[in-house]
C-alpha cells in the first residue's frame, strides 16, 4: 500500500460505494483529501507514476465504467458549513466541499436562512453542486454563490474564483465544461438572505400549497413539500435497489423555429392531444422553450422500459434506475436506446446529464452514437 507524506493511497478500490447508482469497477489508485496541502502530494505521486487524476465527489451525477477507472481518484472529505459573516439583510456560510448537500439545506432552513430550499433532497456532495449548478424548482446555485475556493491539479495551487469566474448556466460551469479536470472545488460561499423569500410559482409547488391552502409558507414547511414532491418522482438513492444518478437526460432548450418543428412532429406521430399538452408545457414558462424530456420519453412509451438490471422510472422518466445488479453497459444502453427513439420518432437529439468515467473512445462512440452517425 504506497502512502506518499501524509496521504494515504490505495489500490484498486471499488468505487460502488462512492456513487449513487451503486454501479462501477475500481479505482487504480484511490485516496481522500480532507484539506488543501494533501493535493501537491497527491499530484506528485500521480506525476511520478504517469497517472491522470480523477475528482470523485459524492458520486451523484456520474456513470463508473465497469473496467473501472485508470486513474489516481481525488475523493474530498472535508466537511462542514459555517457562518462567515452577517449583514445587510443575508449571511455568508462557507460550506466544505465534502459535506452532504442536503445537510446544508437542512442546516440552512433551521436556521431561517433563505435561497436554497428548493434545493433539497438533491443528493450528491456540495462540491458537486457546483459543478453542475444543481437547479430545482425555480431555484438554482448561481442564485446564491459567491465564490469558491479551489486548487489547480496541475500544480496544487489554491485559488479562490469568484461566481461569475465559475461560468454557471443551465447544469453547466467551468468544472464540467472550459476547465474540465483542471481544479478540485475545495469549499464554496453562498449568500443567503436573512428575510423570507419564497419562490412558489414552479408549477409543482404552486399546486402543492394550493392543495394545502396555504398562501404564506415558512421556509421549513417549503423545505418539507419540496421533500415530499421530490420523492414522489425522483427515488433518493439509498442502496443498489433504487441507485441512480438524479436526471439522467437534459431538458430540452429550443429557438422558435425549433419548437413550432417539434410541435408539428408530434402532431403528426402522436395527435391533436399531445400536440395540446406540449403547448401548455411550453407556456409555463417565459422565454425560449424549455420542453420537458420526460414528457417526450412519456409519450414515445419510454416509461417503465428495461435493459439488463437498468429501467426507465416509471414515475419520473428521466431517471434511469438500478434495479439491482445493473452493470454500467446496462445503463448506458438503455440510455442510447432513449435517446435513439426520440430522435427517431421526433426528431430531437437529447442530451445526457452524467459524466461517464473510465470509458474508452470506442464505448463512448458507441453508447452515444445516433442511428447514421454519433452525437
Amino acid at each position: 500500500m504506497p502512502t506518499t507524506h501524509a496521504l494515504e493511497i490505495r489500490e484498486n478500490v471499488p468505487l460502488k460505494p462512492f456513487t449513487t447508482f451503486k454501479i462501477g469497477g475500481p479505482a487504480r489508485y484511490f485516496t481522500q483529501i480532507a484539506q488543501g496541502d494533501q493535493i501537491q502530494p497527491a499530484i506528485a505521486f500521480a506525476t511520478s507514476n504517469q497517472l491522470q487524476i480523477f475528482v470523485l465527489g459524492g458520486g451523484s451525477n456520474l456513470v463508473v465504467s465497469d473496467e473501472g477507472i485508470n486513474a489516481l481518484v481525488l475523493h474530498p472529505v472535508g466537511k462542514g458549513a459555517a457562518m462567515r459573516a452577517e449583514g445587510n439583510g443575508g449571511v455568508s456560510i462557507r460550506v466544505e466541499a465534502g459535506e452532504p448537500w442536503d445537510s446544508v439545506v437542512a442546516r440552512a432552513g433551521e436556521r431561517n436562512w433563505w435561497g436554497i430550499e428548493n434545493l433539497s433532497h438533491i443528493p450528491g456532495h456540495a462540491g458537486a453542486a457546483v459543478v453542475q449548478n444543481i437547479g430545482a424548482y425555480g431555484q438554482q446555485l448561481s442564485d446564491v454563490l459567491e465564490r469558491a475556493e479551489v486548487a489547480e491539479l496541475s500544480s496544487g495551487n489554491v485559488r479562490m474564483l469568484s461566481a461569475s469566474e465559475c461560468g454557471l448556466g443551465y447544469r453547466r460551469s467551468i468544472f464540467n465544461s472550459t476547465h474540465k479536470g483542471h481544479f478540485l472545488v475545495l469549499n464554496l460561499t453562498l449568500r443567503l438572505s436573512l428575510a423570507a423569500q419564497p419562490r412558489l410559482n414552479y408549477p409543482d409547488v404552486k399546486a402543492w400549497f394550493d392543495e394545502q391552502n396555504v398562501n404564506v409558507p415558512t421556509l421549513a414547511e417549503i423545505r418539507a413539500a419540496i421533500i415530499t414532491i421530490r420523492d414522489r418522482k425522483f427515488p433518493f438513492p439509498r442502496a443498489e435497489k433504487d441507485g441512480n444518478a438524479g436526471s439522467f437526460f437534459k431538458n430540452l432548450t429550443l429557438q422558435e423555429n425549433e419548437y413550432e418543428a417539434l410541435r408539428q412532429r408530434v402532431h403528426d406521430q402522436f395527435g391533436e392531444a399531445a400536440s395540446g399538452r406540449l403547448l401548455e408545457l411550453r407556456n409555463r414558462f417565459p422565454g425560449s422553450p424549455r420542453i420537458p424530456t420526460a414528457f417526450l420519453m412519456e409519450i414515445c412509451g419510454l416509461k417503465g422500459f428495461r435493459m439488463g438490471g437498468a429501467k426507465v422510472s416509471e414515475t419520473q422518466p428521466l431517471v434511469l434506475l438500478n434495479q439491482g445488479g445493473a452493470t454500467a453497459r446496462d445503463v448506458l444502453m438503455l440510455a442510447r436506446h432513449v435517446r435513439q427513439t426520440l430522435y427517431r420518432r421526433i426528431g430531437v437529439k437529447v442530451e445526457i446529464e452524467p459524466e461517464l468515467a473510465g470509458f474508452s473512445p470506442r464505448e463512448l462512440a458507441e453508447y452515444l452514437a445516433f442511428e447514421g452517425g454519433t452525437d
